[in-house]
């Protein structure tokens, strides 16, 4: 499974694009009609169709959005989406309350969805693959444009209603969304042209999948899901990198091989050379700086910590319910970010393990609700001792 796929939900049809995981280049679009109440059914087809793929990118049409420019404090988007999804009803007129909502790093544009629909949807499309990315149709389309090296310009996105969603684009950013009816569109932007070989109408699904490795930060989904999303890609990582220390053992010791037959080798050369001239003294020379030099190399990484063993003391400290979210090394130094039902507890559970010196907190931790749990942030650095 080396493909992804984005999908562009309309009111009345799913638009896909599918593209290659590493180069994340376009290989073919497909679109059907379908019932947003009944996203089962759109599942089966899709699947059939594309068959099997290894991530989604999912793009909310503007007709299931919310666009609206809220100026709050300036605090981290965390803490806006925080803000909104506190008093949904202050922001936004949406039936029944609940909300998702996506905040944009350096600007007061926010999109918002109904919870419900967007959750539905959520589960649906995860029978397929994992949902790596759910956002507001016109961050999926400023994307693709940025993509393609448009950086500036106005642009017109298409509903399964009378109405159009214009977007300008400025320095390769979003600057701007709104919503206009059929009958003030008249002299308004015209459609995208295409991108890297998608068409037009295509165009907002491709941006969708482009933006599958992003920050959950400025996704259109809840709480639940950003933890989801966070925790997949912490063990995607985690792996990774026990993938990493495993080939980086095997290499050494396959070097170590390739060391002692060179050393025989050498070996039976002097043996050789050594009666019949006095320069096989050179060789000998030769030999003894090499084993100085490896002798060192040794040294140099038996000074570094095992990056293996130091995720597992990690693990076996860290109590029940406590969640990585992210892992960061600069040599003997780690950073994690993760969330905890206490977080002030994580402290001396960390520093009572020898493999740890220097355990603190990097920023305050902050409370939230998930369910009926109540669960604090953490971000916390530590050195890791040989």
């Amino acid at each position: 499974m080396s493909r992804r796929v984005g999908l562009e939900l309309t009111g009345d049809r799913i638009r896909a694009v599918t593209v290659s995981r590493w180069r994340a280049s376009p290989l073919e679009s497909f679109e059907i009609k379908w019932d947003p109440r009944a996203p089962d059914d759109a599942v089966d087809v899709l699947r059939k169709h594309l068959g099997a793929v290894s991530g989604i990118g999912l793009s909310v049409g503007v007709e299931f959005l919310h666009l609206k420019n809220v100026r709050l404090p300036p605090v981290s988007t965390t803490e806006k989406r925080s803000i909104l999804m506190l008093e949904p009803d202050r922001f936004f007129v949406i039936e029944g309350g609940d909300v998702v909502v996506s905040v944009r790093e350096g600007s007061d544009l926010v999109f918002a969805a109904d919870a419900t629909i967007v959750q539905s949807w959520i589960a649906a499309f995860e029978r397929w693959a994992p949902v790596e990315n759910v956002e507001a149709a016109p961050a999926s389309l400023a994307r693709a444009m940025s993509s393609a090296g448009v950086r500036d310009g106005s642009f017109r996105l298409g509903t399964a209603t009378e109405e159009y969603g214009i977007l300008e684009l400025k320095g390769g950013a979003l600057l701007s969304a709104r919503r206009v009816s059929g009958e003030q569109a008249g002299d308004d932007p015209k459609p995208p042209a295409a991108v890297r070989g998608v068409e037009s109408l295509f165009v907002p699904a491709f941006g969708a999948v482009l933006g599958a490795d992003e920050s959950p930060d400025e996704m259109l989904i809840s709480d639940a899901v950003h933890a989801r999303i966070r925790r997949r890609r912490v063990g995607s990582v985690t792996r990774a990198a026990i993938n990493f220390a495993l080939a980086l053992g095997f290499a050494i010791a396959a070097v170590d091989r390739s060391r002692s037959r060179l050393l025989e080798s050498l070996e039976q050369e002097i043996a050789t050379v050594a009666p019949l001239a006095a320069g096989g003294a050179s060789l000998q020379t030769r030999l003894a700086a090499m084993d100085v030099e490896v002798a060192a190399s040794q040294n140099v990484i038996a000074a570094r910590a095992n990056p293996v063993a130091v995720l597992a003391a990690i693990s076996r400290r860290l109590p029940a319910g406590a969640t990585v979210m992210s892992v960061r090394a600069d040599g003997a130094n780690w950073q994690m970010e993760g969330t905890a039902r206490d977080a002030g507890a994580l402290i001396p559970a960390l520093s009572a393990d020898r493999n740890f010196d220097d355990v603190r907190f990097l920023s305050a931790s902050s409370r939230y609700r998930d369910g009926n749990r109540t669960y604090e942030t953490f971000s916390i650095a530590l050195r890791a001792v040989p």
